[in-house]
């Protein structure tokens, strides 16, 4: 007999059963997020699901935000990922969610917009016919492209570059 020590296989995390498919989708993703926040230890007080055009967005209100966000929104990302894999895996109904820390993420999407606005009102100020923004990662093009389309009508954008260099470019209608 060897004197290794025996690691046990972790139970995997398994929602079979716990739903039932008739239940509205906000109720899912609501059971979904307490036994992952549960399995991870995590406090929280309170996760409110809205639902707009079929998208649902996910905030959790806790007393240790930075233990839910991680560096850089890290772990955060690991959650929606992880969350949204159970959701698509336990439903046939593909439900998309983006889910926030007390509202870490629509921080972000303020401070984004805010730099693009002001870089807008520069290239209208300086009489310029079009303006390449910085790069970004694809959900953030995405939400921007829907963002300026709202924001300025006369105003169209396109990705343009590759990879990580991707952009957005935006010129006059």
């Amino acid at each position: 007999m060897s004197n290794r020590p025996v690691i046990k296989k972790q139970e995997p995390l398994t929602l079979r059963g716990n739903f039932v498919p008739s239940l509205p989708m906000e109720t899912i993703i609501q059971k979904a997020l307490k036994i992952l926040l549960d399995k991870y230890g995590a406090q929280y007080d309170c996760v409110t699901i809205l639902e707009e055009n079929g998208h649902y967005r996910a905030n959790i209100e806790t007393p240790e935000p930075a233990k839910l966000i991680g560096r850089n929104g890290a772990i955060l990302s690991a959650l929606q990922l992880v969350l949204k894999n159970v959701l698509w895996s336990q439903n046939e109904e593909k439900a998309f969610v983006t889910l926030d820390i007390d509202g870490y993420k629509q921080e972000q999407y303020e401070r984004i917009y805010a730099r693009v606005k002001g870089t807008i009102e520069m290239m209208k100020e300086r009489g310029l016919s079009e303006v390449k923004l910085s790069p970004m990662k694809p959900f953030i093009r995405r939400l921007v492209h829907l963002w300026i389309a709202e924001n300025y009508p006369d105003l169209t954008t396109d990705s343009v570059g590759e990879g990580l260099t991707r952009a957005i470019q935006v010129r006059y209608k």
